[in-house]
């Protein structure tokens, strides 16, 4: 799969995310650790998928004109298993290689149920739930797929809701589609900071708990 996290961040990029969060972390104690990866799942079906509706179709009707060549009637069964084993392998291998086409055959249902299940891995995984005010905030961002996931642990959850994480989301995916989401990205974590520093305001003793960013490959 190619490096999409590449394609839509640069180094500088990088320091510009780490920037703001080390700017937003003077003012709270909370901890905003964005995850940026290509993807959450290699999802193996959607190509599987994809190479059997391309190869189908193509095969029924390259047997039709092929096999006559070979005084074989025009729907030969050997002929058309032979084009559509070879038409199969070629799709399949250009398919997973890419993303436009992929994105096309990727189930909905799947993607939703791939990327959350990756974002709660990443919030245990990278420790997010061992903050001591228990206020870490993890932005999962998974390219492949454009979604984002936004946990965040239990106190601060629950003082803040589920609307505002929301809102939160839906800025950022919009700013991903446009690939424009590093300056949104950086909006988001600053409206973040400032919803969550009159509730966790920075103390004399504050430590930087987290990363202050994490790139990751696809899964």
């Amino acid at each position: 799969m190619n490096n999409l996290v590449a394609q839509y961040i640069t180094q500088a990029d990088a320091q510009q995310i780490i920037s703001t969060v080390k700017k937003v972390e003077k003012k709270t104690s909370a901890e905003i650790v964005p995850m940026i990866v290509n993807a959450s799942f290699h999802y193996p079906l959607a190509s599987v998928y994809a190479a059997t509706a391309l190869s189908l179709p193509v095969s029924i009707a390259l047997t039709h004109y092929i096999a006559p060549l070979f005084y074989y009637s025009r729907d030969n069964m050997w002929i058309f298993i032979a084009l559509f084993s070879l038409l199969f392998l070629l799709f399949k291998g250009t398919i997973a290689r890419n993303i436009f086409l992929l994105r096309l055959f990727l189930n909905p249902h799947e993607v939703e149920a791939e990327v959350k299940e990756a974002a709660t891995t990443a919030f245990y995984k990278n420790g997010l739930y061992k903050t001591a005010d228990k206020n870490g905030v993890l932005i999962y961002i998974s390219l492949l797929e454009k979604r984002v996931w936004i946990l965040a642990d239990e106190d601060a959850h629950k003082k803040i809701g589920q609307e505002f994480w929301d809102s939160c989301v839906a800025t950022i995916i919009d700013g991903v589609k446009k690939k424009q989401f590093v300056p949104v990205l950086c909006t988001v974590i600053e409206t973040i900071g400032n919803k969550l520093s009159p509730l966790y305001p920075c103390k004399s003793d504050d430590i930087d708990e987290l990363k202050n960013i994490i790139i990751g490959d696809s899964q």
